[in-house]
């Protein structure tokens, strides 16, 4: 049976994803600041198969260790784990950015993904296929006004993880880029000031934003049921 440890599965990305694992079977350990009441509904039903871990990632001290993930994905034949949760906050020039959100940025976005990474390797069982996705952003590659602290973390990540793939060549990792879709991201974007913000609005408007479902469908698809091929 495949385990996988998804953060940010509250709402948007990260739920749809959650949906969609664990209504294929899969085993999941959903971490986040809060759950819906269906995944609470799930937990408490199948608590063998679906775990519940509530963690503020900009705390360092909250992120699940080695030992509670050992204890998840022991006799575990594949061992996923996708890093979702991300803020886009703050939004704003440089010089303009509010302190305390920019270091919460920065802990949910880079410290959190690279210290979950850092525990889920050191629990795997031995000879597990493992998979590591990072849901990054178009914005970790050009600049975009006003999101300096979000495409900042968003590259700093990348970086970590093309690390992970050369240090570990038995690992599958993958930074994806989603692209745009209707979440409540989108909706935070709608409201903020930046300079391109009218694209965002246009894009809602012509109702050209995918639906979170149809991206979690797709992300499985090309990056957690291909098969692994080695060299």
């Amino acid at each position: 049976m495949r385990s996988v440890v998804l953060t940010g599965i509250s709402r948007g990305l990260g739920a749809a994803l959650f949906t969609e694992l664990t209504g294929r079977g899969d085993r999941v350990l959903g971490i986040g600041r809060r759950f819906t009441p269906d995944q609470v509904a799930l937990a408490t039903a199948e608590p063998e198969r679906v775990r519940l871990h509530e963690a503020e990632l900009a705390d360092p001290t909250t992120v699940p260790d080695a030992d509670a993930l050992r204890a998840f994905l022991t006799g575990t034949g594949e061992s996923v784990l996708i890093h979702n949760a991300g803020v886009v906050e703050p939004i704003a020039p440089i010089g303009q950015l509010r302190e305390t959100a920019a270091v919460t940025a920065v802990g949910v976005n880079l410290t959190a993904a690279i210290l979950l990474t850092n525990a889920f390797l050191a629990a795997l069982p031995a000879d597990a296929t493992t998979r590591v996705l990072f849901v990054s952003s178009g914005a970790a590659h050009r600049v975009i006004e006003g999101w300096s602290v979000y495409s900042a973390t968003k590259r700093g990540a990348e970086m970590f993880f093309d690390a992970l793939a050369v240090e570990r060549p038995d690992v599958y990792v993958a930074n994806v880029n989603p692209g745009v879709m209707d979440t409540g991201m989108q909706a935070a974007l709608r409201g903020a000031d930046f300079p391109d913000r009218d694209r965002y609005v246009a894009l809602y408007e012509r109702g050209e934003l995918p639906q979170p479902a149809d991206v979690a469908r797709r992300i499985i698809s090309e990056h957690v049921d291909r098969a692994i091929t080695r060299e």
